[in-house]
């Protein structure tokens, strides 16, 4: 991976230096003054290359004009396309520069792999943080992974995993290539192998492969949660479950979220599209159920009887 620091200061050429050089495998970093790049022909510049340029030598405004507390540093890719001229510049703290580095180091590895953060262990329940590179070779892994809850929390039996491990398996799928690698669906219906083509190639190239799939999964006795996020635009929820009730309109990717929808106890998107949680609840007499069912529950209950009082 290549590097440019744009810096007219040693200090923080030095400090972002250590930072790349320590986080990621045999990185390529180069140094360029802030006159040098003003002037630079980024056709000259490898694409790829991740920028760093000193926020020091930057001046921000806000809206009203006025200016704003510099940044530590300013980040940007080089893409060689028509908008390199528009390309916003991310900001980033020091704490943010060596997250990011993180994230790349993910990226990058030659083997890319999983990177799992535990926030909470204890016999009774389990949250952890997992962070994975847009490799479809993940998905198998990041699943299996996954599924573990369910065994080692005794939340139900074989079919149980196996439901649940089909709606996990689409989740994934729904988030690596409709998601991050934004492949449409209807690549999928035509029968080619255009889909998985064109997702190898995306997986090679900007901005596609910069982006993760983050998980949250928290385990527990009473159930298993698990949130899958990516960074891709979404889509629209209610127009697609739409879709998945009316027989003729149903496609592959309906199907899915039928499968979802099916395989687990509750099933919740954010309004953008680009989140979904699925919900599995343990089994047994004991079980703990979905809070609606408990509702629906509770009010035949309460109408039985009012019935009885009535009589």
């Amino acid at each position: 991976m290549q590097i440019l620091i744009v810096s007219n200061r040693a200090d923080f050429f030095r400090e972002v230096f250590l930072v790349c050089r320590n986080l990621l495998p045999e990185p390529s970093i180069r140094h360029l003054s802030c006159e040098a790049w003003e002037s630079a022909d980024l056709s000259k510049v490898p694409a790829g290359s991740w920028v760093v340029r000193d926020g020091d030598s930057t001046q921000q405004l806000s809206s009203s004009g006025r200016v704003c507390e510099k940044p530590f540093a300013l980040a940007r890719w080089v893409c060689h396309n028509i908008a390199e001229k528009l390309a916003i510049w991310e900001t980033l703290s020091p704490s943010g520069l060596i997250l990011r580095v993180q994230e790349f180091a993910i990226m990058t590895s030659s083997a890319p792999s999983i990177q799992e953060d535990v926030i909470v262990r204890s016999p009774h329940l389990r949250v952890t943080e997992l962070k994975c590179a847009t490799r479809s070779s993940l998905i198998p892994q990041l699943r299996n992974r996954l599924l573990q809850g369910i065994s080692e929390f005794s939340l139900g039996g074989t079919t149980v995993e196996n439901h649940f491990c089909m709606a996990l398996e689409e989740a994934l799928a729904n988030a690596f290539y409709h998601g991050n690698l934004e492949l449409s669906s209807d690549l999928r219906e035509d029968g080619s192998c255009q889909f998985s083509e064109i997702a190898a190639e995306r997986e090679k190239l900007m901005p596609y492969k910069r982006r993760l799939i983050r998980v949250t999964e928290t385990a527990s006795p009473f159930g298993l949660w698990v949130k899958v996020s990516d960074e891709g635009k979404g889509f629209d929820v209610a127009a697609a479950l739409e879709r998945a009730n009316n027989p003729e309109l149903l496609l592959a990717s309906g199907r899915g979220l039928l499968m979802m929808k099916g395989f687990t106890d509750e099933l919740f998107f954010n309004s953008a599209g680009n989140e979904v949680t699925l919900v599995l609840y343990r089994r047994g007499p004991d079980r703990e159920l979905p809070v609606r069912v408990r509702r629906a529950e509770e009010e035949a209950i309460d109408s039985e009887a009012a019935m009885l009082l009535s009589e």
